[in-house]
């Protein structure tokens, strides 16, 4: 075989990025038996099997898994090439990732910008971790992710560093509690082991009374006034109280937040990246379409 045919490529990507031959048939507009049947061939022309189906669904095989990796990065340099011989607006989609704290601080004043700028560009958002986002950036299952960095290894570009705030609801006062109530994202996120850290560095005893997934979560945790919680201040609710040395509580390290671009991102990818590179250069009360940010837990 000398030559890649790169809608196989398409097709054996989408299986991967959907799960199966029936959303993938979907997604590529063939039908699902079209669909297996370019994969066949495709594993017959290379003399190697690509999937393994069984109870558990289809994986990749060790073969499979390279050729993806390529299979991405010929297709976004074929969809660059063609754009650029056309001379229009990079088209297609575009799949973000990033922690749900960051949706309303740099994601929302931004959506509307790109979205006149690049029209035919769909974009998909999926909230996580940082620690689960990276690597699928790296896998190409996510164009652009937004994360908080991991300061004992960072990766990604550096783009902006935020305080860190002691925070709990107005008319409320947790703080006073023994031991002092927290709400904080699961084990895993990247900013909670700071926090436990400089709590215990100043001989505190704490609890964590709330874990949750999501920035809705914690925020309805606080508001009860059960407890505290630790906030970016990006997305600090600005009705809240901030706390500090003067209700006992001790200072908190800078987070960074860092951008990682797939290997083999598009031109739309790219151009994402861009906007956001450039909103979050500016100060937050200057970043188009500004909205009041709502309440989230410590940036994960």
């Amino acid at each position: 075989m000398r030559h890649l045919d790169t809608e196989s490529l398409g097709m054996l990507i989408a299986i991967v990025d959907t799960g199966g031959f029936t959303a993938a048939a979907e997604r590529v507009g063939r039908t699902q038996s079209a669909v297996s049947a370019r994969i066949a061939q495709l594993e017959e022309n290379l003399g190697v099997r690509l999937l393994e189906r069984s109870r558990r669904g289809i994986a990749l095989t060790e073969t499979g898994e390279r050729l993806v990796a390529h299979a991405r990065r010929l297709l976004a340099f074929e969809s660059e090439a063609l754009a650029d011989l056309k001379g229009g607006t990079p088209e297609g989609s575009v799949r973000i990732g990033m922690p749900d704290d960051y949706v309303d601080a740099y994601f929302t004043p931004t959506i509307a910008r790109f979205a006149a700028a690049y029209p035919r560009v769909e974009i998909s958002i999926r909230c996580d971790l940082s620690k689960n986002l990276e690597p699928e950036v790296e896998r190409g299952q996510i164009d652009v992710a937004l994360l908080t960095r991991d300061l004992a290894r960072p990766t990604g570009e550096l783009l902006k560093k935020e305080k860190l705030l002691w925070l709990a609801a107005r008319g409320h006062r947790p703080e006073r509690n023994e031991p002092l109530p927290l709400a904080l994202f699961p084990m895993g996120c990247r900013v909670r082991p700071h926090i436990a850290a400089a709590l215990d560095k100043a001989g505190l005893n704490w609890r964590v009374a709330c874990t949750s997934s999501s920035q809705g979560g914690v925020h309805s945790a606080v508001e009860t006034g059960l407890c505290i919680t630790a906030l970016p201040e990006c997305a600090a609710p600005p009705e809240w109280r901030r706390l500090g040395a003067a209700d006992g509580l001790p200072p908190l390290p800078d987070m960074e937040v860092g951008m990682l671009l797939a290997p083999a991102a598009s031109p739309a990818a790219r151009r994402l990246a861009d906007t956001l590179r450039a909103a979050m250069a500016m100060p937050s009360a200057q970043m188009p379409n500004a909205q009041m940010p709502t309440a989230g837990a410590a940036a994960a």
